[in-house]
């Protein structure tokens, strides 16, 4: 890479000149021109030997540069922290002000503003002399930023701070937390406001130094949220976090403030859990034997008078359409994949370093997905038998790889032996007679056949999950569904629209699990971020150690999806990424399924394809989606970033079946295609990263720190001990040169520093 030439000058004195229309304008005087060359780590000045004369150039130049960068690059000024240099102690804050004043023709306010945004407390650093003689406008500034800052009142606080707020990040119920601000002159007084939904306080603060400080212990679990009340020579301002969620800018109103999880003391997580990597099944789409075992299910299900179809090959397209005798599509086509087939799959799965399988449902269900249960005690025919499941988690425990259920109880299948609709089991339902056991499961406006149902499909009616005879059959019984099958070889279970129960059920469930298996992982599915999740009218307890340990981490897959296709930035992917780091429980941060497919939403490889969103066509046009060579092509290019991203970050990265080979599909049903491995498309990639994952513990168990030097490059660092690896992906179209020089690459075939457009590297450092 060529080194970037800058001229940077210096001046003898210069003269303000005001227009008539009160613009102020710099004629500067006596200048001496200077050659800068930077090499890609730092400036060098040639034909200078003054110490202080060198140093103005090189802070000119890099201010100087970052300026022009983010000009280049579209961004307002807004973001031109995000240009400057990391290292900032060296910089000189005065001459960004002259630059953009001066230069960029930017008013006071509005400059000093954005050099308090770069600075931080840097602004109210020592001002340098001997500027007059180099750059006196610069020098001259040092007084005006200071005097601004007064007058504006101006203060600053960051969340991810130490300096700020110690410790950083959620903190367990009963610990103090310390905050503070920074403040410039002009600020008499400050209060700590903290508030959420059912609580409000107010802290005054005690003047330390060039700041104010207090501490505040919260006693119960909650999400919180603070913000900050300064008493000015202007008027009360307020200082709350800007777009990033985490440094202060000041409003004349209060906005919403910066955010402080409150756990429940005592939280613990599976370690296990968090070290592993994750498969997602569709049992019926993956895993297939011809012992004619699937066809004697189907046959169980048409003796029960239901109507299941069995394709004669997986090279069959998907049913998505109504047949003759159907008004609306019925999900009950099968391919016949099994548990057995699973069984004899588990040999590939452990060649991708896979250490636990969630498989969707399994319980017998008209269905093909099985959402809709038949019968929690049994393994659905089409899949095989109890036995069979007893066997796929013995040997899948043999070979170091767990095994997750869905837990599907916020509602059952009208076709149950618990509802009985259709008179298909020989039970008595609670559809068929108000005596049956199961009557008090349900909840009936008219006798049978208004019912509460969830999302109003009659199919699935709702349970009412206050009944105590259903809480002893689902989760607290000895024999009870969330235990019998821990016993029978499960590790934990997903459980199915998490929202749809309340939080003390989950709790319950939760409270069964561990006492069956203290090391079995409750996770739940929450679309949303977890912590400040809403249902009902009310905030959800997820995140704050009572009910889950996990949860579907979708933000991250939306998150890292629109950086792959340009519709975020690596800032804005870094600060999101930050903000589940510093906002989750560790304990449930590490254990985050990070997820970038499954059954609910398109396929990866599809939703790279293409610029517009595949799951708002309709069927018929997901059904004809074809990608040419050329989306393929760059598909898959997209899909190693975001796979790169997900296996580096702290979490359990999820992969769902098929998605190593590019398996392609929109939404349900087409994103539910059968699979049959066979090496092809990423799978050598993918396993490259299982092995990476698996045999450098920074990646499971070490800190974070997250890089944006440029718009389209973010960088990944992950350190245990002495131990670094950090993960550079370069979204743009252009050539990135990393500064990790000796670092030994693990995707990339050379060793050069030179990271081609459009890839990842995962690298050791030394």
């Amino acid at each position: 890479m060529d080194a970037v030439k800058r001229i940077v000058s210096t001046y003898g004195g210069y003269d303000e000149q005001w227009s008539y229309d009160g613009r102020l304008s710099i004629k500067y005087r006596d200048e001496r021109s200077y050659e800068l060359f930077f090499d890609g780590k730092e400036w060098s000045v040639i034909g200078c030997n003054d110490a202080n004369i060198c140093e103005y150039l090189k802070t000119s130049a890099s201010i100087g540069e970052a300026v022009e960068r983010c000009e280049n690059s579209g961004f307002s000024f807004e973001s031109l922290h995000e240009f400057l240099p990391r290292k900032r102690k060296s910089l000189i804050p005065a001459e960004l002000l002259r630059i953009l004043m001066d230069e960029r023709g930017l008013g006071i306010y509005d400059a000093c503003k954005i050099v308090a945004r770069c600075f931080g407390s840097l602004c109210s650093l020592p001002a340098k002399p001997w500027l007059y003689d180099i750059q006196p406008r610069t020098a001259n500034l040092q007084g005006v930023l200071a005097d601004a800052l007064k007058r504006f009142g101006y203060a600053v606080h960051d969340a991810y701070n130490e300096d700020f707020r110690s410790p950083l990040g959620a903190i367990g119920d009963g610990s103090t937390v310390r905050l503070s601000i920074c403040v410039f002159g002009g600020v008499s007084g400050a209060t700590l406001c903290v508030y959420s939904d059912e609580y409000n306080a107010e802290i005054d603060m005690l003047r330390e130094g060039d700041g104010f400080r207090c501490s505040f212990t919260p006693q119960k679990p909650a999400a919180l949220w603070y913000r900050f009340k300064l008493n000015t020579e202007s008027g009360e301002k307020w200082l709350c976090p800007g777009n990033d969620g985490h440094f202060s800018v000041i409003s004349d109103s209060p906005a919403e403030g910066f955010r402080l999880t409150v756990f429940k003391h005592g939280f613990e997580t599976p370690q296990w859990f968090s070290e592993r990597i994750m498969y997602q099944i569709f049992p019926d789409r993956f895993g297939f034997t011809d012992d004619g075992s699937s066809k004697c299910g189907v046959e169980y299900h048409e003796k029960l008078g239901q109507t299941p179809e069995l394709h004669k090959s997986i090279d069959e397209p998907v049913r998505w359409r109504p047949r003759e005798f159907e008004k609306d599509y019925a999900p009950d086509d099968f391919y016949g994949g099994n548990l057995r087939g699973i069984t004899k799959k588990l040999p590939h799965l452990k060649e991708l370093g896979i250490g636990v399988i969630y498989l969707n449902p399994v319980f017998e269900a008209r269905s093909n997905h099985r959402y809709d249960t038949s019968d929690y005690g049994k393994i659905d025919p089409i899949l095989g038998s109890n036995d069979d499941y007893v066997n796929l988690c013995k040997e899948a425990n043999s070979l170091g790889i767990a095994v997750i259920n869905d837990g599907v109880f916020s509602h059952t299948g009208a076709d149950s032996i618990y509802f009985n609709r259709y008179g298909s089991y020989p039970s008595v339902g609670a559809y068929q007679n108000r005596d049956s056991q199961f009557f008090p499961w349900y909840d009936f406006r008219h006798y049978p056949d208004d019912y509460r149902c969830w999302w109003n499909f009659k199919d699935l009616p709702e349970v009412n999950e206050q009944n105590a005879d259903w809480q002893d059959y689902v989760i607290i019984g000895e024999d009870s569904v969330v235990r019998r099958w821990l016993k029978l070889g499960a590790s934990g279970w997903r459980i199915d629209v998490a929202d749809e129960l309340p939080d003390e059920v989950l709790i319950m469930i939760r409270d069964a699990a561990k006492s069956e298996n203290p090391d079995s992982v409750i996770i739940g599915e929450v679309w949303e971020d977890a912590v400040t999740k809403k249902s009902y009218g009310k905030m959800r307890n997820y995140a704050l150690g009572y009910s889950l340990d996990s949860v579907m981490n979708y933000p991250f897959r939306t998150a890292v999806i629109d950086f792959a296709l340009g519709r975020k930035n690596s800032y804005e992917l870094r600060d999101f990424l930050l903000g589940q780091y510093y906002n989750y429980p560790y304990p449930m941060y590490r254990c985050l399924m990070n997820l970038l497919g499954s059954h609910d939403v398109e396929r990866l490889h599809t939703a790279l394809a293409f610029d517009y969103d595949v799951k708002a066509l309709d069927r018929s046009k997901q059904a004809a989606l074809e990608l040419n060579n050329e989306q393929k092509m760059r598909a898959t290019a997209l899909q190693k970033l975001c796979a790169a991203i997900q296996y580096c970050v702290p979490g359990v990265p999820c992969l769902y079946y098929g998605d190593e080979e590019c398996l392609d599909g929109g939404s349900d049903p087409f994103n539910r295609m059968p699979f049959e491995p066979s090496g092809a498309g990423l799978h050598n990639f993918y396993a490259l990263l299982g092995k990476i994952r698996n045999s450098n513990p920074e990646l499971t168990n070490g800190s974070l720190e997250l890089c944006a030097p440029d718009p389209d490059i973010i960088i990944i660092k992950r350190q245990i001990n002495n131990e670094k690896i950090a993960c550079i992906i370069n979204r743009s179209s252009n050539y990135y040169s990393h500064p990790f020089k000796g670092a030994v690459s693990f995707l990339q075939s050379c060793e050069s520093q030179l990271l081609p457009p459009l890839s990842a590297d995962i690298i050791k450092l030394t």
